[in-house]
């Protein structure tokens, strides 16, 4: 059946201005959520949850300034061959390599995609309504101009990019800023429908971004995500979307 993947609005600025410092130095943020009753079904809380905040403090360190790579795993993943390295070593290397990163802080990272997003959506995004993007349908009925600005910020509603924690089977994607969103909109002329059957659904799309620049607000895209907790968390953000109103299809309400 393939990952089931939405988009959310998304308001950057508290993320950057109050989660990302949390995560990085105080853990107030983090204490908090591990040991609410909604962490305890997404992050699995235990009688160790001092030890992995303090681990995820000190793993957060090596997180680039928008939070989105790791310092050593994007220079692993983006390491390339020696002039005079033989090809296979340096692909069996690299591997083994990121397979060694991944045995050393698979726990840390699961515990940052788990508790990020239930932290996201209880502080500055919003699960419900949501845009569909589903496995392929997103990709299937947008298109954009090739190496247009709009190319490059919807690549990131699908894509991870190198070096990215968010790989886990459920949990974050990727997001883009407000003011990256603000130049997807001036690049707009370059968004365009796949072909008459996606005009529905394009525009659909059309309007949740429209929406999202209104209000100052940026989007985040997330994977299998746990429907059944995130739904019962009210919306941190003052935007109100009536999707019956609007008439949109492939925006909806998880009930």
């Amino acid at each position: 059946m393939g990952d089931w993947n939405t988009l959310h609005h998304f308001n950057d600025k508290i993320f950057y201005a109050e989660i990302v410092p949390d995560l990085k130095r105080n853990g107030q943020l983090l204490e908090k959520y591990f040991n609410s009753e909604f962490g305890k079904y997404i992050a699995y809380a235990d009688d160790n949850n001092a030890d992995r905040i303090a681990e995820i403090i000190s793993f957060c360190q090596f997180l680039d300034k928008d939070f989105k790579h790791h310092k050593t795993l994007f220079e692993i993943q983006k390491r390339t061959k020696g002039k005079d390295e033989d090809y296979d070593s340096f692909i069996v290397k690299r591997n083994r390599d990121e397979d060694d990163f991944q045995k050393a802080n698979g726990k840390i990272i699961e515990d940052i995609n788990n508790i990020l997003t239930l932290i996201i959506f209880s502080e500055c995004a919003a699960f419900n309504p949501h845009l569909i993007l589903g496995r392929r349908i997103f990709t299937g009925n947008v298109r954009a101009k090739p190496d247009s600005v709009a190319e490059e910020v919807i690549w990131n509603f699908t894509n991870r990019e190198s070096g990215s924690i968010f790989y886990s089977s459920n949990g974050l994607i990727n997001w883009v800023t407000h003011d990256d969103l603000q130049l997807l909109w001036l690049d707009k002329e370059n968004l365009q429908p796949a072909d008459r059957d996606s005009e529905k659904y394009f525009s659909d799309f059309y309007k949740f971004i429209e929406i999202a620049v209104e209000n100052e607000l940026g989007v985040i895209a997330g994977t299998n995500m746990r429907e059944d907790i995130l739904k019962l968390i009210k919306s941190p953000l003052t935007v109100k979307v009536d999707v019956k109103e609007l008439g949109l299809e492939n925006v909806i309400n998880y009930e």
